[in-house]
């Protein structure tokens, strides 16, 4: 394995996380695709729909913002750790309870979570890479 990952120019130590990275990325993507008309679907309004998103972005934007100063003071493996379990976390809660019931109450704070956790994985990952990768 590690030599097909040498041979792609990608460090084995790293591998896990630029693959942690493809996956938020797809994810993300392809969530927000179809995620609003779904809830609209479901019984929640445009306004519901678009509130739940905006505190998303909201959360995503502070998390960014503290992710630098979280990867310094935890580290980044472990800012990266705490970005990937406040994503599974938040995801969990969010589909068992939250879209389950369209319980939109559940559905902003756990959703909220996985906006937090995505660019605190994201962004410690490349601080990790800045400290890791040679001169």
């Amino acid at each position: 394995m590690n030599g097909v990952l040498n041979r792609l120019g990608l460090d084995s130590k790293m591998a896990l996380g630029y693959l942690g990275i493809l996956l938020f990325m797809m994810g993300d993507g392809l969530e927000q695709g179809w995620l609003s008309s779904y809830l609209m679907d479901n019984g929640l309004t445009v306004q519901q729909s678009a509130l739940l998103f905006s505190v998303y972005g909201f959360a995503v934007a502070i998390a960014a913002w503290l992710s630098g100063v979280l990867a310094e003071i935890l580290g980044p493996r472990k800012a990266m750790t705490l970005g990937l379990l406040l994503f599974v976390l938040g995801t969990i809660i969010f589909l068992l309870f939250g879209i389950s019931d369209m319980n939109l109450a559940i559905m902003i704070p756990t959703y909220s979570l996985r906006g937090l956790g995505y660019p605190l994985f994201a962004y410690s990952f490349l601080v990790w890479i800045t400290y890791y990768a040679p001169k």
